[in-house]
């Protein structure tokens, strides 16, 4: 017979991944990352058209912050939700940064 899952559901569990080195197996529902979260539905990722992009990388060339109102309208105009377009400033100018160091390390 199967071990059942005492520690939360009581049923069969479905193993999910090996415990690092001591190789006990771990029940996928006790495991954190395969618990669901009450009330969170999984984000899906954002897949931005090239036009959305050529816009959103056009703003970025212009200002590097978008609030307010101007998010807002951009926003609309590319059909996104202004978080959708918060998130993508944020994102781009870690990669702006990134790419800056780079370029000064290289100078080096």
């Amino acid at each position: 017979p199967r071990p059942l899952c005492s520690d939360c559901c009581g049923g069969p569990p479905a193993w999910a991944a090996r415990l690092g080195a001591t190789g006990f197996l771990i029940p996928k529902c006790c495991f954190p990352a395969f618990k669901a979260k009450p009330g969170k539905a999984k984000r899906v990722r954002t897949i931005f058209s090239s036009e959305q992009l050529a816009r959103l990388e056009m703003e970025f060339a212009q200002q590097q912050y978008v609030v307010g109102t101007e998010r807002c309208q951009l926003a609309s105009s590319l059909r996104l939700t202004e978080e959708q377009v918060k998130v993508w400033f944020q994102n781009r100018r870690i990669k702006w940064r990134k790419q800056s160091l780079e370029r000064q390390q290289a100078k080096l």
